[in-house]
């Protein structure tokens, strides 16, 4: 046989056994459902594996293995945000998609929602899981663009929080509250009567639901803010006349206008406060946890107090997980998957017990010990069933701003209430044009 002849058959042999390898690899190629994916998932150290907290380290680590054990393919990925803005973090690694995942604080969802950047979690959802989510979750998350483009993972509502050897019995109404603490300042003056925040954003977190409750409405049906207008601006002088009254009587402690909620807390552990508001967790964590036994069982937690035409109303806040929409679709919907499995009933009773937060699903409340015979959880949870959400609309923030300042400004005596209201006015006008 000739050399040329030998070289075209060795030839011949040679790209029938590539290509014979090249179709065996095209055949084992595993499916899209068996392709190995990382997801990213975003969220700042206190609520992660890295967290100081033991507890919360074991909560989070939990969520993570068990969906990894329920998705073998997955891989999820902690990204601890050191940014010194988480808000800014989350929504420059979403816009870049450089994570999957992403806990997000309430307020800032509709900032990315309404650019369409989260995934549609309607269609996934498990039988019963609309149902077994407090309604205004669903209601919140979806009034921004028709989707549901995150879960409600943890929330908190303000209680009032009083002891019970100095009030009797719960306040109903900010005339009542006046009128106990008007006491109290003379039967124990070396007692504050109450304390809540009229500084920071904190204080729209207690006094939203109230003007809620005497009829506000936060916009018309353009979209335009119209809180300082007609009727509305009647419930804002109403709210900030009554709470300089309580400061100017003394009968509000005087940090108020300038501590944030948690200033409650160094006057709680000193014995030298009655009663306040703050978020629903500070039962557990601050009366429960810090407070000698003796003295915690003192303390008892009631719904708000309103105004004499209008039952108090709570706000509810928190933390909502939402999956980045991605072109990669075995990434998508593994980080779908995962938004699902973190906030299920199960990962939910583990981290928010964990946190000390408060549950977003009925379940966890009915199945969880805890949680169902907790006292503080326990009036949390019929709070929760008729609270409000401040509108996830990208003007809140503003509105926000603007009251808070004008309080202060009211309060402080730096300037009267209509010019105050008036100045937050034009702002808030202003701010709403450029939008």
């Amino acid at each position: 046989m000739k050399r040329t002849q030998v070289i075209s058959i060795m030839l011949i042999l040679l790209l029938s056994l590539s290509f014979s390898v090249f179709a065996q690899g095209a055949a084992e190629k595993p499916s899209a459902e068996e392709q190995q994916v990382t997801i990213r998932f975003l969220v700042p150290r206190w609520a992660s594996t890295q967290d100081v907290r033991i507890e919360r380290q074991v909560a989070f680590q939990s969520v993570i293995d068990t969906f990894e054990a329920q998705y073998p393919n997955v891989k999820v990925e902690e990204v601890v945000s050191s940014a010194s803005s988480y808000d800014m973090d989350v929504v420059n690694q979403i816009v870049d998609g450089t994570v999957d995942v992403v806990w997000i604080n309430s307020p800032l969802y509709p900032t990315l929602q309404e650019q369409g950047r989260f995934v549609n979690l309607k269609p996934l959802l498990k039988a019963g899981d609309d149902s077994d989510f407090f309604g205004w979750t669903f209601d919140a998350l979806q009034s921004v663009n028709g989707e549901l483009g995150g879960l409600w993972h943890n929330t908190d509502v303000r209680l009032f929080f009083y002891r019970s050897d100095l009030i009797k019995e719960p306040v109903k109404t900010f005339d009542e509250l006046i009128a106990v603490s008007r006491n109290l300042k003379q039967s124990n003056p070396e007692i504050s009567p109450v304390f809540f925040t009229l500084a920071h954003t904190d204080f729209m977190t207690h006094t939203w639901g109230n003007y809620i409750a005497l009829g506000g409405t936060a916009l018309d049906a353009s979209g335009r803010p119209i809180v300082l207008e007609g009727k509305n601006r009647t419930y804002w002088e109403k709210i900030f006349t009554t709470y300089k009254a309580m400061y100017d009587e003394r009968l509000l402690h005087e940090s108020a206008i300038v501590a944030r909620e948690a200033g409650a807390v160094p006057l709680l552990l000193s014995g030298s406060l009655a009663s306040f508001i703050a978020n629903s967790n500070y039962g557990v964590r601050e009366i429960t946890a810090k407070l000698p036994a003796e003295e915690a069982s003192k303390w008892k937690a009631s719904l708000l107090p309103g105004f004499a035409d209008a039952q108090g109303k709570s706000v509810s806040g928190g933390w909502v997980l939402s999956a980045r929409k991605n072109s990669n679709k075995a990434v998508e919907t593994a980080a779908a998957n995962f938004v699902l499995h973190a906030t299920s009933t199960a990962s939910q009773r583990n981290v928010n017990k964990a946190g000390g937060w408060t549950p977003t699903r009925t379940s966890v409340f009915s199945s969880d010990p805890f949680f169902e015979n907790d006292p503080y959880m326990v009036v949390a949870n019929e709070a929760l069933k008729t609270s409000e959400v401040r509108p996830l609309v990208p003007i809140m923030p503003i509105i926000t701003a603007e009251l808070t300042k004008a309080l202060g400004s009211y309060v402080s005596g730096r300037s009267t209430l209509d010019r105050a209201l008036n100045d937050a006015q034009t702002i808030i006008q202003e701010e709403y044009k450029a939008l």
